[in-house]
């Protein structure tokens, strides 16, 4: 009913609140597919050896009870997929406001490994967040072309049945990491492209500051920090007279 806050929606089929799943997409600015998308499934991860060899190459699957990325679960991706990609190179790496990927844990783990998170505030994934401005939705609409003809292709077989969870698990991996890298190498250019539109990728003295293009911000007028600010080098000493300046303090 209008003015309602709960809508109550009924399942067509029992247990399909266990074939539910959530999948973790990181995208470099330069386009290359360097880390593999990571697909949630509910469950407790004991999945029988025949299932898994089946499972696409080009992704990573675990399992949880809620089918979600939780403080554990994301760190440890953290530190087996992230940084042996990175090697220890400077990285700034956009994050959504989500309380796993805040964690004290999490920060601290980037902070060693010279990452430096941008954590984006409530709200504003839909301005500045890559994925959420561009990416998303191109990436879904190949993946929904890939799972349509999937499951046409299995249902049209004389040997098909019926879907078991196992079934789901496999065509899941099979159709994302498909769409992960048909959209690598056909849409690559809108990767390139958002990162520029919201600053992300453009050069920090400002030369390129017309590129920017927020949603619902017209005329952007960013200019240059470090003329309006004394700018003091990250390792020089502070001189004595200075140690009570309240903006050196706020820095």
């Amino acid at each position: 009913m209008k003015g309602e806050k709960t809508i109550w929606g009924k399942l067509s089929q029992n247990g399909w609140d266990k074939r539910q799943a959530s999948w973790v997409l990181c995208v470099f600015a330069d386009r290359v597919p360097r880390a593999l998308p990571m697909i949630i499934s509910c469950g407790k991860g004991e999945r029988p050896r025949r299932e898994r060899e089946k499972y696409h190459p080009g992704v990573e699957v675990e399992f949880n009870d809620k089918a979600y990325t939780n403080d554990q679960l994301f760190l440890r991706s953290i530190d087996t997929y992230l940084i042996p990609i990175l090697g220890g190179w400077p990285t700034l790496f956009e994050l959504d406001l989500m309380g796993s990927q805040k964690a004290p844990a999490v920060l601290e783990k980037l902070r060693l490994h010279n990452i430096t998170p941008s954590l984006i505030p409530g709200c504003c994934t839909s301005l500045v967040q890559p994925l959420d401005v561009s990416i998303n939705k191109p990436f879904k609409e190949i993946m929904r072309e890939l799972t349509d003809s999937a499951i046409f292709e299995a249902e049209s077989a004389e040997s098909f049945h019926r879907w078991s969870v196992s079934d789901h698990h496999i065509l899941t991996t099979s159709c994302i990491g498909d769409a992960y890298y048909r959209f690598h190498l056909k849409k690559g250019d809108i990767i390139r492209h958002v990162f520029r539109k919201v600053g992300l990728s453009l050069p920090a003295n400002g030369s390129c500051d017309s590129e920017l293009d927020i949603k619902g911000f017209g005329e952007l007028e960013i200019g240059d920090w470090r003329n309006d600010y004394e700018v003091v080098d990250a390792t020089a000493d502070i001189p004595v007279d200075n140690n009570d300046d309240n903006m050196i303090e706020l820095v």
